[in-house]
């Protein structure tokens, strides 16, 4: 797994604190500002991280970890297409390293037959149905702050699939290094 961040609100807190203001009638100073904004976040007033905004680089997760992360609603997508891009030098992800062996041989099988459409002149857009939820995809997501917060709050957790778990506590740790009013260290998985 790849993780960039491609974009931040520059000095993120102090935007948010300085919209929020606005709430309160209330001084605009940078470091006041920032205050207004861990207090915000502190009290769950959530709806002024919407005033900031991140976008990350995904490279290297399994269309599973993907379908996971696209039904975070208040996130936007831009995903590798497998209509338009030929899959057959495609990677794949593997859940545990138990597995491999056994799943390596399901995605050979699949590839090979992915590839056999392809030569046969079957549209990648329909050879893809054979491909695994395993294969390696990439995309851009771009979520206001509180959009983040809640994706993290829930594909963080103990009870997330291991490699959606893993992604949210490493876009937590970026987000924490650039606003650590508001996003917390998390260790990694």
């Amino acid at each position: 797994m790849q993780l960039t961040l491609e974009f931040i609100t520059p000095d993120a807190e102090a935007a948010i604190g300085y919209y929020a203001g606005e709430c309160y009638a209330a001084k605009r100073d940078r470091e006041v500002c920032i205050k207004r904004a861990a207090k915000c976040a502190e009290d769950g007033h959530l709806a002024t991280l919407r005033f900031a905004h991140a976008v990350f680089h995904i490279e290297n997760i399994s269309r599973a970890c993907s379908h996971q992360l696209v039904r975070s609603k208040h996130l936007d997508f831009l995903q590798q297409s497998q209509r338009y891009v030929n899959q057959a030098e495609s990677k794949f992800i593997y859940p545990c390293t138990k597995l491999d062996t056994t799943i390596s041989g399901a995605y050979q099988s699949a590839m090979a037959t992915y590839n056999k459409l392809i030569d046969l002149g079957i549209k990648k857009e329909d050879a893809r149905m054979v491909l695994p939820e395993g294969i390696a995809t990439s995309l851009f997501v771009v979520g206001n702050l509180q959009a983040w917060k809640d994706f993290i709050k829930l594909r963080a957790d103990k009870h997330a699939q291991k490699e959606i778990r893993i992604l949210a506590v490493k876009i937590n740790n970026i987000l924490a290094e650039h606003c650590p009013n508001i996003f917390h260290w998390m260790p990694e998985v």
